[in-house]
């Protein structure tokens, strides 16, 4: 559905065959969604739902608009050919709107297509009030899945419990053959012999080239 190298799918694509398909992405995030710069990355989560086909353009207008620090409000984008239709996170404020409208215009104004771009509130959905058609279908997707921002676990990054790791005592013996401390290896280099280049078989003429003034005289 959606192939770059800035958004990671953190689920199949879900196809069901009564709703539009759709499919969860995650990405790291550095802004709340205010805007406002976080002290440390955080991972967002949002959801894509569209037909069978997403086209290249609209990939490349998520990207710009996650490069311009755009991204961050968004847990929902519904997209229809040309045209996307972003909920935003509920904590956006009017004056945050704004700015949001104002990274969004950017992008539209660098695509290569003829972009639209509409915004909603979480909040519409959730109480009924969308003017959205599949308005249903969004509902049960924000229902669905952990959307929205949330910090990493800095202490889990060191849980390595899922992985299927080579026996510790192996590896650890492994490891210290394999990186002995203060030991530099190098590829062999052959040094070719100086003598052998010029074609003679005493090294004491190599004398005669780096001190040419001490070349004895023809006889």
């Amino acid at each position: 559905m959606l192939f770059s190298e800035v958004f990671h799918p953190e689920c199949d694509p879900i196809e069901p065959h009564d709703a539009p398909n759709h499919v969860v992405f995650s990405c790291l995030q550095w802004k709340t969604p205010s805007l406002e710069v976080m002290p440390q990355a955080a991972k967002q989560r949002f959801a894509i739902m569209c037909g069978d086909h997403l086209n290249p353009y609209i990939t490349a207008a998520l990207e710009r608009a996650y490069i311009l620090g755009a991204m961050s409000p968004v847990k929902l984008i519904a997209v229809h050919e040309d045209s996307l239709y972003l909920f935003l996170d509920s904590g956006v404020s009017s004056a945050t709107f704004q700015e949001v409208g104002a990274l969004w215009e950017q992008v539209i104004c660098m695509s290569h297509i003829r972009l639209t771009v509409d915004f909603a509130n979480v909040n519409e959905v959730y109480s009924g009030h969308s003017d959205y058609v599949f308005w249903q279908d969004a509902k049960e997707i924000l229902e669905s899945y952990s959307l929205g921002i949330e910090p990493y676990d800095l202490k889990a990054l060191d849980d390595f419990s899922d992985i299927e790791l080579f026996d510790e005592d192996l590896w650890f013996r492994q490891s210290q053959e394999d990186d002995q401390p203060g030991v530099i290896q190098h590829c062999p280099v052959e040094v070719p012999n100086f003598t052998d280049i010029m074609g003679h078989t005493n090294c004491l003429t190599t004398l005669y080239y780096i001190y040419p003034n001490n070349r004895k005289p023809d006889a």
